[in-house]
């Protein structure tokens, strides 16, 4: 650090540093406040250009004694790499104080997210269980936190949770028999002395003893029973009173408002006797994953048989290698949303997807198939609730949005082919010949209006681009109206309201899936936008008193199910969890919906002369690239849940050692390729609208990121030497354009517009894209 530098830094245990303030590469932006042993300050890493925390070590703390522990602190963590345990970047001393640098949480304490609203239980346990499984990863390398508690698990914004604070950890010694930890520091802890945060320590650490891994798991326990009810399991009037409940007392039992099932688990996560309790943290974290699951599935509780139609419907489970169930949403409150309860309908050992009730109720259409949107896959239909499922169709085409028809007697689906484009087809209920109804035709449902025979509604290509229109028609495309377009989306689906004036539609661009729209059926305006804000909306559905409207939404966290008052309502998420739901149907009665629930899992696998083997298992990964050496593999991890949302980080493994790497983590990307030497990346940022368009980045970050253009961005790639061309949506469309290295010279690669582009040439002589044309669209190689 430099004579100036030191001459305008502030002594930390002084006074508070001020913005500006450098600490070697690091400038001091804000401070957060107080936390675990020191004051922690939001900085900026300007080596690396991101943004970190830096921890210094309190005044009242600065002995010998606290300098090890801080130190010992930076050890711990720094050693551990999971992603729910806060990451360690650097450790150092300013004038006399040490700190420690790690990544910036954009966000408060546990404590603080569930102050926040109120928290359904589902939710406390789908973030709990990551922070639990960054604990046994600790554990399996002998590493003791011993002071779980609230305050030491951070929340990022985007609900993702953080381990942190080990001061108090320390390394754990194996003995045989019993298996017993014994901790080992430079000097052992005095026997009789308790370290910790008393209201959640365990008994033994209340009294002094050796402490093992099911210490930790009783503080994980007290904090997963405080985050559950808003209140602690052991009280008092003092510390000492506490301890002494802690010790010989019993915890308040939770209520009946816990599942039995979770009050289970935590019951026995607080046994006083470590016997009794888990013997590893992963037992415990097993027992929360298998909760998580059968929030998708019935609790065991029988339902009354309807004595006319059908009055309970359901959801079938999306996911790779998961067995598809159909699930029951029963709302008893028609004015808010009311506890779910879900009822099995389907076992298959695949998935099951794009479900579709019959007028009365009493039959159930779906995809076999993984896709939710188009994808292999055969049409079924079943009686409800227990009749077996019948197969329909026995091709190969590519399938979608299965509907019965007003009479009940057939179901429409569409078929997407490579030279033909969408088509409709209708198959009769009892079984029979596959007929096509409609060309040009997707998305299709019948409608019955008070006065006329049944119109169709469907969405056709117009011929302009990407454009589908919603129309009106017979079944023989007689009386044809145009309902809804607009130029450069494609209406996929649409639903018609209850009094027959309005339409629910679920809308795509260049972009991908947008949020679902609300338009008047008499096209006297283009509508509105409603559901939750930025969402990718796939699906819709009106109550049947056109009282609601029900979206099939992803915000960032999965696709779950929202619902809005018409017409100005505030939107409102009825369903959450880990699993995600998508695709949305009323039963006739309005107590209940079909939808489609589970996961969809992608992870990264190499094959070479030893076999094949994983390289990646946590997370959604995809897009990825090899280095040209061959030795190491880029790659994206998926931030949010939707599986029709392609934002994520970038990361690097080093396929010899297995050591991986996040790159750039202040990014989230939509596309980006690596430099040939393997020295700078081109990516399409996917953050806030300050950081949108297309970067170039030194991935040893020895330099700013720079910003080449602020376009909105599709794809990226490396050309001739000091080139990156782009895709950049416009409002005429997409063109390709070429722009210097160094941000300069930017100019459009061809005049017209194009759907994708794929590649560019290593000489930068060529593109691969996907060209639009007059009368067809081709994929071409185009000379630039």
């Amino acid at each position: 650090m430099s004579s100036d530098e030191r001459s305008s830094a502030h002594d930390p245990g002084q006074k508070p540093l001020t913005s500006g303030v450098r600490i070697g590469s690091y400038r001091i932006e804000s401070l957060l406040g107080e936390g675990g042993m020191g004051t922690v300050y939001r900085a900026l890493d300007t080596k690396l250009n991101r943004p970190v925390a830096i921890k210094f070590l309190s005044d009242e703390l600065a002995d010998a004694t606290a300098r090890r522990r801080f130190q010992r602190e930076a050890q711990m963590a720094s050693s551990l790499n999971h992603p729910h345990i806060l990451t360690v970047h650097d450790v150092g001393e300013f004038e006399g104080r040490q700190y420690i640098v790690t990544e910036l949480v954009d966000g408060g304490t546990l404590k603080d997210w569930a102050k926040a609203e109120k928290r359904a239980r589902q939710q406390v346990v789908e973030l709990l269980v990551g922070v639990a499984d960054g604990l046994a990863a600790a554990h399996a390398m002998g590493i003791l936190h011993r002071d779980i508690k609230p305050a030491n698990i951070l929340v990022a914004k985007n609900g993702y949770a953080k381990l942190a604070d080990f001061g108090l950890a320390k390394l754990q010694e194996r003995t045989a028999p019993e298996d017993t930890t014994r901790t080992l520091t430079e000097a052992e802890t005095r026997p009789g002395v308790a370290v910790g945060t008393v209201v959640y320590m365990s008994p033994e650490q209340a009294s002094g003893k050796p402490l093992d891994a099911r210490s930790d798991i009783f503080s994980f326990g007290v904090t997963l029973y405080e985050t559950l009810v808003g209140r602690r399991p052991f009280a008092g009037a003092t510390d000492l009173e506490v301890l002494q409940t802690i010790i010989h007392g019993t915890p308040q039992p939770l209520g009946n408002e816990v599942p039995v099932v979770l009050r289970t688990v935590v019951e026995k996560a607080l046994e006083k006797g470590p016997a009794e309790r888990y013997q590893s943290m992963r037992e415990l974290v097993i027992d929360l994953r298998r909760l998580t699951r059968q929030s998708v599935r019935t609790l065991a509780r029988a339902m009354p048989r309807p004595a006319r139609g059908f009055k309970w419907a359901a959801a079938i489970v999306l996911g790779l290698l998961t067995v598809a169930v159909l699930t029951v949403f029963w709302l008893r409150r028609p004015a808010a949303p009311a506890r779910l309860e879900y009822t099995q309908l389907t076992n298959f050992a695949d998935s099951a997807t794009s479900p579709a009730l019959s007028p009365d109720g009493r039959m159930l259409a779906f995809i076999r198939g993984e896709s939710t949107f188009i994808g292999p896959g055969q049409i079924y239909v079943k009686l409800l609730p227990d009749g077996e499922p019948v197969q329909l169709t026995h091709d190969d085409t590519l399938k979608m949005s299965p509907k019965f028809s007003v009479d009940g007697a057939r179901i429409a689906y569409a078929v997407i082919q490579a030279t033909e484009g969408w088509d409709t087809w209708v198959v009769p209920v009892l079984g029979g010949q596959p007929n096509l109804l409609l060309k040009n035709a997707e998305g299709l449902s019948w409608i019955q209006e008070k006065t006329e025979a049944p119109r169709l509604l469907f969405s056709e290509m117009t011929g302009k681009g990407i454009t589908m229109a919603i129309v009106s028609s017979t079944e023989s495309r007689a009386d044809r109206r145009s309902v809804y377009v607009r130029d450069g989306f494609m209406e996929h689906f649409s639903y018609f309201s209850p009094d027959k004036k309005q339409l629910l539609l679920a809308e795509m661009g260049f972009n991908g899936w947008g949020p679902c729209r609300l338009a008047p059926y008499d096209g006297s305006s283009k509508g509105k936008l409603v559901g939750p804000a930025q969402a990718h909306c796939t699906n819709a559905a009106w109550s049947p008193d056109g009282k609601w409207m029900y979206f099939s939404a992803d915000i960032g966290s999965g696709f779950h199910i929202w619902r809005q008052r018409f017409r100005d309502g505030t939107p409102e998420q009825v369903t959450s969890g880990a699993a995600q739901e998508e695709g949305i149907e009323f039963a006739p009665d309005g107590r209940s919906f079909v939808t489609s629930i589970g996961t969809v899992q992608s992870t990264l696998w190499i094959h070479d002369s030893r076999g094949d083997r994983q390289v990646t298992s946590e997370g959604y990964a995809f897009l990825p690239t090899f280095s040209a050496d061959g030795k190491k593999l880029y790659y994206m991890v998926r931030v949010g849940g939707g599986i029709h949302d392609i934002r994520g980080g970038l990361w690097v493994t080093d396929l010899e050692s297995g050591q991986r790497q996040r790159l750039l983590p202040e990014y989230l990307m939509q596309h980006y390729t690596v430099s040939q030497d393997g020295q700078r990346v081109a990516f399409v940022s996917a953050n806030d609208k300050e950081r949108l368009g297309v970067w170039l980045a030194s991935l040893d970050g020895r330099s700013v990121p720079r910003h080449l253009t602020g376009s909105e961005g599709l794809q990226a790639f490396f050309g001739a030497r000091g080139e990156v061309f782009f895709a950049a949506q416009e409002k005429e469309g997409t063109f390709i354009y070429r722009v210097k290295e160094d941000g300069s010279d930017l100019q459009r690669v061809i005049p017209h517009a194009v759907y994708f582009l794929y590649g560019v040439s290593p000489d930068g002589k060529y593109v691969a894209a996907w060209v639009t044309g007059s009368t067809e669209e081709t994929a071409n190689a185009v000379l630039v």
